[in-house]
């Protein structure tokens, strides 16, 4: 009897802890929490369609999850997402599309503006706002046929 009330004891306790485990929830430790917003263009209007990605920049001793946001319209807001960036040096990967439907089920958003354009930032603990403006001259590469011109 004094055994089956230690193996009935035992086992509330592993529930107890269990619970008390589950009770601090999954991500409520997640690092990604400094909101950022803000806009992006490309020669001089709002990008239609794509995603920014922020990477910790671990050459510059930055380390943890990235985060990417998916935006419409020239801007984009990581509250939306439910998820921000963690704070410090980062690298950042932007990819651009013209937002209209291609008809391939694999590019709902269209095809590419530009080839992804890739930049860095110190990205401060806290939320903030940070504008991206692509280069001009940031273009796909032309993929025409060039005339053949002999030896």
């Amino acid at each position: 009897m004094a055994t089956l009330r230690y193996i009935v004891n035992g086992s509330a306790l592993a529930a107890l802890g269990i619970l008390l485990v589950l009770s601090q929830g999954c991500g409520k430790n997640d690092p990604r929490n400094n909101a950022i917003f803000g806009t992006i263009t490309y020669r001089g209007e709002p990008v239609p369609a794509g995603s920014i990605t922020f990477i910790p920049d671990a050459s510059q001793g930055n380390s943890g999850p990235a985060v990417t946001i998916s935006f419409e319209n020239g801007r984009y807001d990581s509250r939306a997402a439910g998820v921000g960036h963690i704070g410090g040096p980062h690298k950042i990967r932007i990819t651009g599309l013209t937002g209209k439907d291609s008809g391939d089920e694999y590019f709902p958003q269209g095809t590419l503006l530009f080839p992804d354009y890739e930049t860095s930032a110190d990205l401060p603990k806290g939320p903030s706002e940070r504008d991206f403006t692509i280069p001009d001259d940031w273009v796909l590469p032309d993929t025409a046929p060039q005339p053949y011109e002999g030896p």
